[in-house]
């Protein structure tokens, strides 16, 4: 199969290869769209079947919201006692005519039932005690909401709503609701797709549905296998046929809403769909399959054209030809290029022979000059001998040097290992120094942040003793104060006594009076006692803070003095590494330039007994450029290049 693709022609080559490329592309493509139609429809179903179940859901809630709110602002504004109950059975007929309720009504504490009218028919000994929207309301006291039945009698679904009065919570408000209108209008919403609503109580029973037989039955009854628990959209069998199910719960109820979707009208419309797209796939194949062969005969007729005129310079050698190639078609820029190229070679070719020439020139030169110094073989001899001599002395001058520049290189280098020691130790005391000063520059910043602390405590110190003096001042009032009260209330104390029977209440409050200045008096000298206390401690405390001042700013003084002198031994340290650097640096100088030297006598050495076998060489070399010269120039013949052809 190799073997056959290879044996294709370009275009052949091109057709297939692009029409596989597209036929995969296209198959992909398909592929893809096919998998995003079909999410797209799911999607689209999903998102209808959750905007239904939304509106369902937000209508009943703010339906039901309104009744609960419009029963709760009734009870908070009825009496809780009324003179004459008849005026309950008023505002319950208003409440009922206004508020779109089937039937207002209270249950007394007492065990009757008022209600608004018209009244319905109640059984003879009815209590609303026993009722369990009675109970409900009572024991939570607050709004409740009774479970959804149905009426045996006219089928409707009913619910009631109960909550105590605000003015007194024994007696309860209820309001009676037929909810079959509003589940009627929720469940003939209509949908683009075959579709059905039910809507299920707390147990999971059917309250509502278009089929009356359905009603009172349970769910797995219904739609066996159904999760109620479960999210998002199910796959249920519902009379026989597949459906799509999906639920919403409606809070504060227990009500929940189950709409169900046909299957096979959903795949149906998927399936034609993808129909239209694989008649839209097979299309745009036959179009790029006819685009395809167009472009390719367009592509690789020039490519066929060039091939034959590029064919035929290769088989004449002929550089003076050049390929004709339209300048409108995409081979131009190629074609150009390689006319460039002939002419590059043609040029290239011409210098080949001219050179060759002079080559095949100074090879026979140099062949016949080596074969002169081959017949005179005693002259070559005396020469030979010659210089074998001048070659050995040259050698063992060399030996003698090179032994001599060896010693002088190993003396250089210990020398240069215990200049290194020396720039090793005078680092070493540089960095020692350099952390000395850092260390003392950070002692005095140190000892500066402890003086001004000091300074700072003292000032504060300072205004703390004359605060208390302050305080002393106005306990010093205070006594005054208390002075004064206690003559105040003697004298009060005198009035009093003086004014028999009446006095003796204002002549005790005279006493306390006193007695409440004597104690003032005491605590204010007890106050006195503990300010002069702070006083003294404050004296004792700016006496030791001064002391400490002063041998702190002598610590400063020291450390600076300190300071220079370690910045003066830094400088010297400074000075000493860099004069052992420069011995350091002029030892390795000596070293390398030995070293150097050491290495050029042994090039020498070597360079000496290479020049005998190099003379030796010549002679077959000159031999052999002069067979080579001779291959170059019939090689270069088989050109023709100027409109002459080289035999």
């Amino acid at each position: 199969m190799k073997k056959g693709w290879q044996e294709l022609s370009l275009q052949r080559k091109f057709l297939i290869s692009v029409s596989a490329l597209m036929l995969a592309a296209l198959a992909m493509l398909s592929l893809l769209a096919g998998q995003l139609l079909t999410r797209e429809v799911d999607q689209a179903v999903a998102s209808e079947m959750h905007n239904t179940l939304q509106t369902a859901q937000s209508r009943t809630s703010e339906w039901l919201t309104g009744k609960k709110d419009q029963l709760q602002a009734l009870a908070q504004h009825l009496p809780g006692e009324p003179e004459n109950r008849e005026t309950w059975e008023s505002f319950l007929t208003i409440a009922r005519e206004a508020q779109g309720f089937d039937l207002v009504h209270i249950g007394t504490a007492d065990g009757q039932v008022i209600q608004s009218q018209p009244p319905i028919e109640l059984p003879p000994g009815a209590d609303p005690r026993t009722r369990p929207w009675f109970i409900q309301a009572k024991e939570k006291g607050e709004l409740i909401l009774t479970p959804v039945y149905v009426d045996l009698l006219t089928g409707d679904l009913n619910m009631t709503l109960a909550v105590p009065l605000k003015e007194n919570p024994n007696h309860i408000l209820g309001g009676d609701l037929y909810i079959s209108a509003v589940v009627d209008e929720l469940l003939q919403q209509k949908m683009r797709w075959n579709s059905q609503l039910l809507m299920l109580d707390a147990e999971g029973r059917v309250l509502a549905h278009s089929n009356p037989e359905l009603l009172q039955k349970e769910l797995q009854e219904v739609l066996p296998g159904f999760q109620q628990q479960g999210e998002g959209i199910q796959q249920v069998e519902f009379n026989d046929q597949p459906w799509l199910a999906s639920s919403i719960r409606i809070e504060d109820t227990g009500w929940q809403f189950l709409l169900l979707v046909d299957a096979d009208e959903v795949q149906a419309v998927s399936s034609q769909l993808l129909k239209l797209l694989g008649g839209l796939a097979l299309l745009v194949t036959l179009v790029s399959g006819l685009l395809v062969y167009w472009l390719a005969l367009t592509l690789t007729r020039p490519l066929q054209n060039f091939q034959q005129q590029l064919e035929g310079i290769t088989q004449t050698l002929d550089l003076e030809q050049r390929l004709d190639v339209p300048r409108q078609t995409e081979w131009y820029q190629l074609a150009s290029q390689t006319n460039r190229l002939l002419e590059r070679i043609d040029r290239v070719v011409q210098n080949v022979i001219h050179s060759s020439t002079q080559l095949n020139a100074s090879a026979r030169n140099l062949a016949y000059t080596a074969g002169l110094v081959s017949r005179n073989s005693d002259l070559q001899d005396e020469v030979s001998q010659s210089m074998a001599a001048a070659v050995e002395e040259m050698s063992s001058s060399v030996a003698e040097i090179t032994s001599t520049m060896e010693e002088l290189s190993t003396s250089s280098t210990q020398i240069a290992d215990h200049s290194q020691s020396v720039v090793d130790v005078a680092n070493l005391t540089l960095d020692n120094s350099r952390k000395g000063v850092d260390a003392m520059q950070h002692l005095q910043e140190r000892m500066g942040d402890i003086y001004s602390d000091s300074q700072q405590s003292l000032a504060e110190i300072m205004e703390l003793g004359a605060k208390s003096k302050q305080i002393s001042r106005v306990m010093d009032l205070i006594n005054d104060l208390a002075d004064q009260t206690k003559l105040i209330a003697f004298n009060a104390a005198l009035e009093a006594s003086s004014a028999g029977e009446s006095g003796k209440r204002f002549s005790v409050v005279a006493s306390e009076i006193r007695r409440l200045a004597d104690s003032v008096t005491d605590s204010t000298r007890e106050i006195e006692d503990r300010i002069q206390e702070i006083q003294d401690s404050i004296s004792r405390l700016v006496i030791t803070s001064e002391k400490g001042s002063n041998s702190i700013q002598a610590g400063m003084e020291v450390s600076s003095s300190t300071a220079e002198d370690l910045n003066a031994l830094l400088e010297a340290a400074s000075q000493t590494s860099s004069a052992a650097e420069q011995i350091s640096l002029s030892t390795k100088q000596q070293k390398t330039a030995s070293s150097q030297v050491v290495v050029a006598l042994r090039d020498i050495a070597s360079a000496s007994s290479h020049n005998a076998q190099s003379v030796r060489s010549i002679t077959d070399i000159s031999e052999d450029m002069l067979a080579m010269s001779r291959s170059l120039m019939d090689l270069v013949q088989e050109f023709r290049t100027n409109g002459v052809e080289r035999p």
